[in-house]
């Protein structure tokens, strides 16, 4: 029986309507630095926030539904819907649940919790589904950081934003994703963390008191050194398993967490501007969710042309990471 491989059909995207620039911010928070100082540590300029009222669901259904009308396919005939992210609606039951009642879908739905790398790791489950045998695998990432920073903490706040994307993993005559390079290393500073709120420390009125559901970051220097680290590993791997080189890669998307973070992973890797995507400035650190968004988008710009080979890869809290090579 010959090789059934898998290729992305299509991807979407969806921001919330809410802007905040980083004067707006600034204004809002009572913040004690100026719009200049955060682009100049952070990239940033702008971000998406959801509305009150608005949930991870939405955004991620909304993203869905773009992926779905880009590729001509209904909402029944998906055959699983595996969707990332760390910002669910609730503990439980899983936020894909509420996402396939909202598409009108009736087949496997579940969470993957890896930070920032959930994505590619939904990418490695999605592909083994395809090659086991199904026909349209919807693999989506959303974050809602913003219903997580404490307004008292500058640092959240002016980094991280929401937003959702995804793509849809269908048979292939010819390989177009290749092997997913997947790992993590557990360290006991896990970069960022919500600390409170889990089975390990429930909530209660100390935790909320001491303002443990809030997302907190380590220090920037070491999130960087460790970052860079892990994308080479990755992007080693990767490139490994597609029998391919850096200078073969037409497009690169590394996580879109911090402008300086992400030409810190270019200078490492000696790749220069033209080649990547650095998308921080108008949406800022969004988690699982910035590769497929940096994706959706450079393929709506005509960025990515068929036949060009797109590397894909994330570090994500913990530490998880990983990286995949798609040839368009």
């Amino acid at each position: 029986m010959p090789e059934r491989h898998v290729r992305i059909a299509a991807t979407g995207r969806y921001l919330p309507g809410q802007v905040l620039t980083n004067e707006e911010l600034v204004a809002r928070f009572g913040l004690d630095v100026d719009a200049a100082w955060i682009e100049a540590r952070t990239g940033i300029r702008s971000r998406h926030w959801m509305q009150p009222g608005e949930t991870t669901s939405d955004m991620a259904a909304a993203a869905a539904r773009a992926v779905l009308d880009e590729a001509g396919v209904e909402a029944r005939e998906l055959d699983r819907i595996v969707l990332a992210t760390i910002s669910p609606d609730q503990p439980s039951p899983a936020t894909a649940m509420r996402v396939a009642r909202l598409l009108g879908a009736r087949c496997p739905a579940f969470d993957v919790s890896a930070a920032c790398a959930g994505f590619l790791y939904g990418l490695d489950l999605g592909a083994a589904s395809v090659r086991g045998g199904e026909e349209r695998v919807l693999v989506l990432a959303a974050d809602a950081r913003s219903r997580f920073v404490d307004p008292t903490d500058r640092r959240a706040v002016v980094l991280f934003a929401d937003g959702a994307a995804g793509a849809l993993l269908v048979p292939s005559d010819e390989p177009g994703l290749h092997p997913v390079a997947l790992g993590a290393e557990g360290r006991e500073r896990p970069g960022a963390e919500v600390p409170a709120g889990g089975a390990r420390e429930p909530a209660s009125h100390a935790t909320v008191d001491a303002r443990r559901h809030f997302v907190q970051v380590d220090g920037r220097r070491e999130i960087f050194d460790l970052f860079v680290a892990f994308t080479r590993e990755a992007c080693d791997a990767a490139l490994a398993a597609a029998g391919l080189t850096l200078d073969e890669i037409d497009l690169f998307i590394t996580h879109q967490g911090n402008a300086l973070m992400v030409q810190e992973v270019l200078d490492a890797l000696g790749l220069p501007p033209e080649r990547a995507v650095n998308d921080v400035v108008h949406h800022g650190n969004t988690s699982s969710a910035t590769v497929p968004i940096a994706l959706a988008e450079a393929r709506a710009a005509g960025r990515i042309r068929a036949g060009d080979r797109v590397l894909l890869t994330s570090v994500g809290a913990g530490y998880t990471f990983g990286a995949v090579v798609h040839r368009f």
